[in-house]
């Protein structure tokens, strides 16, 4: 039986049209108060972003998420993992690091209404070993520990691209966002035992090269920054001692500098990968306690945990919900290739513009991916369907929108007026009269702009 999306478009016309009412109305839609008993305890999975990117999703949109839960009776907490260090500067590796960064983009307890909890500790090792049912590269994935102590599991996740999983949406927000430190590596396959950081080979021409640059040089920092101590450079050649490395992974950060020679099959696994684990993540959760909001807004060739963003590669085109991650994100990609591409993003630019161009493959993925191998990989592992009925969702009036405390039948004014009896609102005489000194023609004309365009480099 095919799996049910439920869509609304992003256009507004009243309050209850806004974005975030109708990610709520959605969620309704699929099924979200018959999931929610009273008392229960609810995680809303999101990503708050990384450090220097500016399109997350916004607080509110995910407030208005938990808003709904403690109407049915749940009781929410906004649920995330320490990040892997994937790069010299990011910034949510910690506990605290992420929290920093999350308050920063406006996710605090005080925002949301709820909890804001790291899942797998104060450095991303608290984690479980559970099982992959068929996976394509993984037998077991590492899910982050507290996620395991909720009733119910909301992942609300932002659907754009993504530089290693060619997209993102549920099923990265599952795969790679619910998963430990290390469970991270494993689905990159760093850690693997035959493709992965061990057997790297050292390219000591882009070792030499780097060792030019001013210091701290990329060579330097390799040396420095290694936890284990691995690294030598001896002013010539840079070598790793395998016996000391204990694949924490940090120079994982290298990976794409020219230093490492991989192997081929590496980089194509991870897209298959993350929907393993993802898959892993929802058997071990329970598929029943989960559902599935897709904010497909925003949508820019790369990740959230990029520490900046480029401009969307489409239009807007609204809000997703089903119980199913893999038809979620499906009915996403269709919707973004079904649309011509915005006017000066990467796909006009890379010659992606027109409808159905594998938008995300060709833009987003750092090695050209296939956009479709998360999908198909999931439809393998059994997680979900790629065939489904999008149902055109209607919005709906409910006083439950409104600006709290106030109600139609208690609204400001009313709450207010004994106040505003003693308020003198006349502004005195501060008009010229009732017609403009200005005529309107001369107000409607288009006045004088730009005279020319000049580099940063001509502006004495």
């Amino acid at each position: 039986m095919s799996s049910k999306v439920y869509y609304l478009n992003d256009r507004a016309g009243s309050m209850m049209d806004s974005i975030p009412f109708k990610g709520v109305k959605v969620l309704k839609d699929a099924g979200l108060a018959g999931m929610i008993k009273p008392g229960d305890r609810v995680a809303i999975k999101t990503h708050m972003g990384e450090w220097g990117n500016a399109l997350n999703l916004r607080p509110h949109w995910v407030s208005a998420v938990a808003d709904e839960v403690k109407r049915l009776g749940g009781k929410p907490a906004i649920v995330e993992t320490c990040v892997a260090a994937y790069g010299e500067s990011v910034s949510r590796i910690s506990r605290e690091d992420h929290l920093r960064v999350a308050a920063a983009h406006g996710f605090t307890e005080e925002t949301m209404g709820c909890p804001i909890i790291i899942c797998d500790g104060d450095y991303g090792t608290e984690d479980v070993k559970v099982e992959v049912p068929n996976g394509v590269y993984l037998k077991y994935a590492y899910l982050a520990k507290k996620l395991l102590d909720f009733d119910v599991v909301i992942v609300v996740s932002h659907f754009k691209g993504h530089a290693m999983g060619v997209f993102g949406g549920a099923m990265k927000n599952v795969g790679i966002g619910m998963a430990s430190a290390r469970g991270k590596y494993a689905i990159h396959n760093i850690t693997h035992p035959e493709i992965g950081i061990k057997t790297w080979q050292i390219n000591q021409d882009a070792v030499k090269k780097h060792a030019q640059a001013p210091s701290p040089n990329l060579i330097e920092r390799m040396v420095d920054n290694c936890p284990c101590e691995a690294f030598a450079y001896d002013g010539e050649t840079l070598t790793r001692d395998s016996e000391k490395c204990r694949q924490c992974g940090f120079c994982f950060a290298y990976l794409f500098q020219g230093v490492y020679n991989f192997p081929p099959e590496l980089v194509p696994s991870w897209p298959a990968g993350i929907t393993d684990a993802a898959c892993g993540f929802v058997h071990a959760i329970g598929k029943e306690k989960m559902i599935f909001l897709n904010y497909a807004m925003d949508i820019t060739p790369g990740c959230d945990c990029g520490n900046f963003h480029d401009k969307a590669l489409t239009p807007n085109l609204g809000v997703f919900a089903s119980r199913d991650p893999v038809a979620v994100d499906m009915a996403c990609i269709e919707a973004a290739e079904a649309v011509t591409a915005v006017p000066g993003s990467a796909a006009s630019e890379y010659g992606f513009g027109e409808p159905n161009t594998e938008r995300f493959t060709n833009c987003s993925s750092m090695a050209k991916l296939s956009q479709w191998a998360q999908l198909n990989a999931a439809v393998y592992n059994g997680m979900g369907d790629t065939e489904y009925v999008l149902v055109n969702s209607v919005t709906e009036f409910t006083e439950a929108f409104n600006f709290p405390p106030y109600t139609m039948a208690e609204p400001y004014t009313h709450v207010h007026k004994e106040i505003y009896k003693e308020i003198n609102m006349d502004p005195g005489d501060y008009a010229y009269g009732k017609l403009p000194r200005l005529a309107m023609e001369e107000q409607s004309k288009k006045p004088k702009g730009k005279l020319k365009e000049i580099s940063i480099a001509e502006d004495k």
